[in-house]
């Protein structure tokens, strides 16, 4: 289900003038939640991008490249609606909370602000 608007439609029912908004999908370790969403919301508020909490989810994941031997970790998945694209700047703090291990990785799913004439483009393809 997709949150759009503050009503719940799924995929097939949105209409076309409704845009969905951008995602942004972190992943890490339940323990540093806390630590962690304060420089997420560091990280938008500063950049004047309003979002939202629309799912979380912890499970346990494997690490494919341990084969032959299989571990496992947990995991925290949050899922942000952003209510503007995310600007390179933006993407690059994530990218540091990353190198600092306060996270293990996100995605940006939607549209991006590029720096220079490219202006904004959407990794969806819409």
């Amino acid at each position: 289900m997709l949150y759009c608007r503050k009503r719940v439609i799924s995929e097939r029912q949105q209409l076309m003038s409704e845009h969905p908004p951008t995602l942004l999908i972190v992943y890490l370790h339940p323990d540093h939640e806390e630590g962690v969403g304060y420089h997420i919301d560091e990280t938008l508020t500063t950049s004047g991008i309003t979002y939202r909490l629309i799912g979380q989810l912890e499970e346990r994941v494997s690490l494919e490249s341990a084969a032959p031997f299989v571990m496992t970790h947990s995991q925290k998945r949050i899922i942000f609606a952003l209510h503007a694209p995310l600007h390179q700047h933006g993407i690059d703090d994530m990218a540091q909370l990353v190198s600092a291990g306060l996270i293990l990785g996100f995605v940006v799913k939607g549209e991006i602000v590029l720096s220079g004439e490219v202006g904004v483009i959407n990794n969806l393809g819409g």
